[in-house]
């Protein structure tokens, strides 16, 4: 007898449900996908020890006739697709045939179900992927799915379960989820005999967003609309300052199924760039349309992720819709325009090299820089910066018509405006300042680099390597470096932005590079986190002792930027102190 043997059918099931049932989570996401696809409009999801124990899931979607519902507990029956090109344009949640199939095969399995236009329903009961019985019931229209004793012969499957709080809070999460991707529809999820969630099924998200995030978290949402070659984008994202820790309050769904996908996760951060602190989260409730055909939704036996055939171009609409409705948000806040990012993470400057080796000729008015330029504000304040060289003069007065009063710490600028304190960072604000401006030159094609006195610089053997598979970057940014010998170079030309240290500043791009090349399957846009460099480089220092002429040119230049409340880092320029805080705080 040979070593290779057909495996028993049992044991086929149980290899194929450990793909599609990893937990109790699993099964209730399955069972409801197949309620949704029913066309249910109120779904119940009751689970007794984690879903271990018990889970139950009730709709009053379709129903399915005797033959179906026998059918439906076999592998790979399907209602959804019919031929092999039916994959190309998936409607559907399920289209598998695969999970009630799974799930029977680890559980004790019951269904029932009816359809509106039957008298009675179908009772369907499989043990361990054993069909027990097949009977007429009475129930209600809808169907009724119960899975107990879940891995109950399958006891290494249950051995690498989490706690029984972890196991009922995924079941929560996948729950949640549905409940924001589907506010048309009525949820209600018990755990035990204790109601959890609740919906109502009014087609509000920013109700349903409500019901789960709390009320605190009701005005803190705007709308996303947004279409695009024949990409639609919608949703609630959360404003700049309602933030939180962890990617975990973003929700993404395409054509309706919800998908885990860094992409469109990396993307919507990227939308937030320099208004968000680092470390912090945008919350969001994302739903993206798009052409069936341009998405691969048979991937993972999950069907939790997906592919796009364009993936570029889906980033760039998503980020263009979450950055039109900031954009919006902001304008309204400060009450004057607010223009939108030029460039997010798949529309970078260009970066050709024009050959121009001309140094930066700054305006008659430059806020000082760092101190190896030695350059310093005069007094004369009838021309602004640089910054709006090549665009209009901005319209905007809010910062310039503040009245300064001072300087604190060397660090902090107070001014006072209809009313209220504003406290303003100084190198914050100078680091947007000079952000903005880097970013027009590039925009413009520009490329700035100065000479100076050849540098012998040594690198190591994978610095060289980078700087060679890189060196088109370094070029467009302005180094220019010719070989001395080996691993020996000198520096001909540097960007013309402030630096203290060329070794160092050097070393700094060749992190940059390795950054990008560590993401480079991400959205990582290596000439921003270069713009960032060069800003925070060049910005006024913490303890920098500022007169009086100085700090109402820096107002002026913030003034003229694009979105001057926060620092490309996404740290606040400013904090605003009202008359009722300080009263507050005197106890007036």
């Amino acid at each position: 007898m040979g070593k290779i043997v057909l495996l028993d059918q049992n044991v086929i099931n149980q290899i194929a449900a450990g793909e599609v049932v990893e937990r109790p989570a699993s099964v209730v996401k399955e069972l409801v996908e197949n309620s949704l696809d029913a066309g249910a409009t109120r779904i119940t999801v009751e689970i007794k020890e984690s879903g271990l124990k018990e889970i139950k899931v009730i709709d009053n979607g379709s129903g399915m006739a005797p033959d179906d519902a026998k059918m439906a507990v076999a592998r790979h029956a399907t209602s959804k697709i019919r031929i092999a090109d039916d994959l190309n344009m998936v409607n559907t949640l399920g289209f598998r045939g695969e999970a009630l199939a799974a799930i029977s095969s680890v559980s004790r399995f019951t269904l029932m179900t009816r359809p509106p236009d039957a008298v009675a329903g179908t009772r369907v009961v499989v043990e361990g992927g054993e069909l027990k019985d097949i009977s007429a019931v009475g129930c209600p229209c809808g169907t009724q799915v119960i899975v107990e004793n879940l891995f109950f012969n399958s006891q290494p499957r249950r051995k690498f379960l989490k706690s029984p709080r972890s196991e009922a809070a995924a079941v929560a999460d996948v729950l949640t989820r549905f409940a924001l991707g589907y506010p048309h529809i009525s949820f209600n999820y018990y755990s035990g005999k204790r109601l959890c969630l609740a919906t109502y099924g009014q087609g509000d998200i920013i109700d349903t967003a409500t019901i789960i995030y709390g009320k605190e978290s009701r005005d803190r949402f705007l709308t996303v609309s947004y279409q695009e070659d024949g990409i639609k984008i919608e949703g609630i994202v959360s404003e700049p300052e309602y933030t939180r820790s962890s990617r975990f309050y973003q929700s993404f769904f395409v054509n309706q199924r919800l998908v885990r996908n860094f992409l469109l996760s990396h993307t919507l951060e990227n939308a937030y760039q320099g208004m968000i602190t680092s470390g912090r989260y945008p919350t969001a409730v994302l739903f993206i349309e798009i052409d069936p055909s341009m998405i691969d939704v048979n991937v993972h036996p999950t069907k939790s992720d997906i592919r796009f055939s364009d993936s570029q171009t889906v980033a760039r609409v998503v980020y263009r819709g979450v950055n039109s409705a900031l954009a919006s948000f902001l304008q309204k806040q400060r009450g004057f325009q607010v223009k939108e990012e030029q460039f997010g993470p798949h529309q970078e400057p260009a970066t050709q090299n024009t050959g121009e080796k001309v140094r930066y000729q700054t305006e008659q008015l430059p806020i000082r820089m760092a101190p190896v330029f030695n350059r310093t504000f005069p007094e004369d304040l009838q021309v602004r910066d640089d910054i709006v060289k090549d665009r209009p003069l901005s319209k905007n007065s809010f910062f310039q018509e503040m009245q300064l009063i001072g300087q604190v710490l060397g660090t902090y600028i107070i001014a006072e405006r209809e009313g209220n304190l504003f406290i303003i960072d100084q190198h914050a604000a100078h680091e947007r300042v000079l952000y903005e401006k880097i970013k027009l030159k590039w925009q413009n094609k520009k490329v700035f680099s100065q000479k100076i006195c050849p540098h012998r610089i040594l690198l190591s053997p994978e610095e060289e390597q980078l700087y060679l598979e890189n060196r088109e970057f370094f070029q467009n940014v302005g180094y220019t470096l010719e070989r001395e010998t080996a691993n020996r170079y000198f520096v001909i030309t540097v960007p013309d932005e402030p630096h203290t240290n060329i070794d160092q500043f050097f070393r700094e791009h060749l992190d940059l590079v390795r950054q990008a090349k560590e993401e480079a399957d991400t959205s990582f846009n290596i000439k921003e986190a270069a713009a960032k460099l060069y800003a925070c480089k060049g910005a006024i220092k913490a303890g920098d002792r500022l007169t009086q002429a100085e700090m109402h040119q820096l107002l002026v230049q913030l003034d003229a930027a694009d979105h001057p409340d926060h620092c490309p880092h996404g740290r606040p320029t400013y904090i605003k102190i009202t008359d009722f805080d300080l009263n507050r705080w005197f106890h007036r």
